[in-house]
């Protein structure tokens, strides 16, 4: 049985460059005493900033966050291209680089706004096979991927200097920003790679709001969020009778009164959520029951 005082929430952690995903979250699994932790989206180790993790119970409403569009800070550097894309590769190409190339940045990142095609990078997690693309190029393998379309919302330079370039992009989930810094150096005429990325937002949560390592070990709970504050599904308040019935996953009439414009809504017994319903016919059928919220009533 799940404890009444078990970590129930999402967590939006600022990951520190030099550590994977995977290994972070374990550690804030530790920190927190959760028993189950989940990722909404990875971050490469070298990358930095916005980990949004769901802790406890709170794991199976991952799928229900809304927005899962992206913002990178990164810096881009030109002249150099590496096999991994970004600075831990090893350079397979150099070309001088021309004094005007700065002044033409502006006008090829306005260029790849909108919808543009991206071919996953051979080092990444993408699964071809049921094999992460990663493990091939390590074997020093190339695996025919076909191309995603994703969304560039927005590409603004932030300055430059020498062969470099800061930046800032909005992006939809599963844009790599690698591959747009060699797209980027594609339309200059030159090769590039990516050489620092923070990720400054996912969906609803920014980095001014991120928690540091430092204050999730000094006190994890604190850095909890309640879902029903970013969770943006309509809201039903059930009564003592309804909710016992709900949590025992049987359908409840909708309450009087309350017309839901959705496919989905909360549903809540005394301020607390206690599961996620399909709406059916002017009832609410259980989707998502959380012990989490039926032992913190």
């Amino acid at each position: 049985m799940t404890p009444a005082n078990a970590p129930f929430g999402f967590i939006n952690a600022f990951k520190p460059p030099g550590i994977s995903s995977t290994a972070f979250g374990v550690w804030v699994r530790r920190a927190a005493g959760a028993s189950s932790l989940g990722h909404w989206g990875t971050l490469d180790p070298g990358a930095s900033g916005v980990l949004v993790l769901a802790v406890g119970d709170a794991t199976r409403l991952l799928p229900y966050l809304p927005s899962d569009d992206k913002s990178y800070a990164f810096e881009l550097r030109v002249g150099v291209a590496t096999d991994t894309a970004d600075a831990e590769g090893r350079t397979i190409r150099t070309s001088p680089v021309p004094d005007d190339w700065a002044s033409r940045l502006e006008t090829v990142a306005a260029s790849l706004a909108g919808e543009i095609e991206q071919v996953p990078p051979m080092y990444s997690a993408v699964k071809i096979g049921g094999r992460p693309l990663y493990k091939a190029a390590r074997a020093g393998k190339t695996v025919e991927r076909a191309a995603r379309r994703v969304t560039i919302a927005a590409l603004g330079v932030l300055g430059t200097r020498g062969d470099t370039a800061r930046m800032r992009v909005d992006c939809s989930a599963g844009t790599y920003v690698r591959t747009l810094c060699e797209q980027i150096g594609e339309r200059l005429g030159l090769p590039a790679h990516l050489v620092s990325l923070v990720r400054t937002r996912a969906g609803p949560f920014a980095i001014a709001g991120s928690r540091t390592p430092r204050e999730i070990a000094r006190d994890a709970a604190s850095c909890t969020i309640d879902p029903l504050v970013v969770l943006r599904l309509p809201q039903t308040e059930l009564d003592s009778s309804a909710a016992a019935r709900f949590a025992h996953g049987n359908d409840v009439a909708l309450p009087d009164g309350i017309a839901v414009r959705a496919d989905h809504a909360l549903a809540i017994h005394v301020g607390v959520l206690i599961g996620v319903a399909r709406i059916d016919d002017g009832r609410l059928v259980p989707v998502r029951v959380l012990a989490a919220g039926l032992q913190n009533r």
